[in-house]
């Protein structure tokens, strides 16, 4: 794909320099313009319809089993001893942020936990993530670090509950938090800003904490206002599995 966007540029930047080929070169010249159109609107599809990171492979269920979602408990309480020791701002998101909102608990079909973690835009991604994971495994977790989508994934021994990790920063400093880790938010970057990207002053420090996991967590400010930006096309319905 790049190659052919390349291709297409120079053929264009070209015919723009020399009166003799688009005497004998305009057909060429409208195709890979052409050719350039489609690419891009393609990738203006694939961005609005990229059903993005946040997906699992664990299946959705209507109810959780009470010894799994303790196990979950269980897996939040460790990553957060992590996170704190690194001194760290996060707060719950998606559907982790749904149930401390609605029942100050994991949702009772809630497959896993989410929590994002905000860093200075000047931070070293990579030592940061290779100093979670270490931490992350001597808690006695499984981890794995997803380089295209750049989340830590962090799974219990005992019924292989899910948490995920993801960084954040206002990497152009204007006051838009965007995932600075992983290469999807910049290769599907229209996908990114549209579906993910969110005020930073709603992860500003002091922030405010609701129950969960048999504690107080932070959260966003505003309430529901984050989970505006993350479901825009259902943030008002109790969405739960299909069939449930």
């Amino acid at each position: 794909m790049v190659f052919l966007w390349l291709n297409s540029i120079s053929y264009a930047h070209f015919a723009t320099k020399n009166k003799y080929y688009w005497r004998l070169g305009t057909d060429r010249t409208w195709k890979n313009l052409a050719l350039l159109a489609f690419i891009f609107f393609m990738y203006a599809w694939i961005c609005t319809r990229w059903q993005g990171w946040y997906g699992t492979d664990l299946e959705p269920r209507c109810v959780v089993p009470p010894e799994e979602i303790e196990d979950m408990r269980d897996l939040g309480r460790k990553t957060r001893s992590v996170l704190d020791k690194h001194g760290l701002t996060y707060v719950l998101g998606f559907g982790s942020l749904w149930g401390a909102l609605r029942i100050g608990d994991i949702l009772p079909w809630d497959i896993d936990i989410d929590l994002l973690v905000m860093v200075d835009r000047g931070a070293n991604m990579d030592q940061l993530v290779g100093e979670l994971q270490k931490d992350l495994l001597d808690q006695g977790l499984e981890v794995h670090y997803r380089d295209w989508i750049g989340i830590i994934q962090c799974y219990s021994t005992k019924y292989h509950s899910q948490l995920d990790i993801s960084i954040w920063c206002d990497y152009y400093g204007t006051g838009t938090m965007h995932r600075c880790t992983g290469m999807e938010p910049w290769v599907l970057w229209l996908h990114h800003r549209k579906k993910y990207a969110f005020p930073a002053r709603l992860v500003a420090p002091p922030l405010p904490t609701l129950p969960f996991i048999n504690g107080s967590w932070p959260v966003p400010h505003g309430g529901i206002e984050l989970q505006k930006v993350h479901y825009p096309d259902d943030w008002w319905k109790v969405s739960k599995p299909r069939g449930c």
